[in-house]
């Protein structure tokens, strides 16, 4: 009766303190691959919208045709302000003014820092597209490996905790017992 005591303390110390695992916490929305919170339905990864952008443009189309496009495939908040964008540079507004308003999302901040140099010096943006989804990617994998390789280290703590009083519950206690003398 004792070792199981021991052993729901134990195993209720390791749930209090999984609650508490700093390793839980919010993947950045650039590196997930479903739509985010707070957008239904569309695509709402970066790296994919990039992609796309490029593609749109290897295709012959504008800068603006290939954010119009895109804009229908991408999640409800990116759709309206890329709209917002083609909308402004439809009707000559400079490329800084065109994404003014967009650029507090940071998934919008990054398709813009990507498109920059290629519509600013006129130099194929597609490449440099492909290019930076790539980084993009490249980046979120290797936060995962980290993320992944800590979770093993402080895993280690609760698994002590409920491992260790189970192992003494089953394997110490009756070898200690049998080896006790009956009176």
């Amino acid at each position: 009766m004792g070792a199981f005591v021991v052993f729901a303390v134990a195993s209720l110390a390791a749930v209090l303190l999984w609650g508490r695992n700093p390793v839980r916490r919010e993947v950045p929305r650039a590196s997930r691959g479903g739509p985010a919170s707070g957008r239904s339905g569309g695509i709402a990864s970066v790296p994919l919208l990039l992609e796309l952008l490029g593609t749109a443009l290897d295709s012959g189309l504008t800068i603006q045709g290939a954010l119009q496009v895109v804009a229908g495939v991408a999640g409800d908040g990116m759709r309206k302000s890329l709209l917002q964008v083609v909308a402004g540079l439809n009707i000559g507004a400079s490329w800084e003014d065109s994404w003014a308003g967009s650029l507090v999302d940071a998934d919008m901040a990054q398709i813009h820092d990507a498109l920059s140099f290629g519509a600013l010096t006129g130099a194929s943006a597609a490449p440099l597209l492909y290019a930076q989804a790539q980084h993009y990617r490249t980046e979120a994998a290797r936060s995962a490996q980290k993320r992944a390789a800590a979770l093993g280290v402080k895993l280690v703590l609760p698994l002590g905790l409920c491992s260790l009083p189970a192992f003494i519950a089953v394997g110490v206690v009756p070898v200690v017992m049998a080896m006790i003398p009956a009176i």
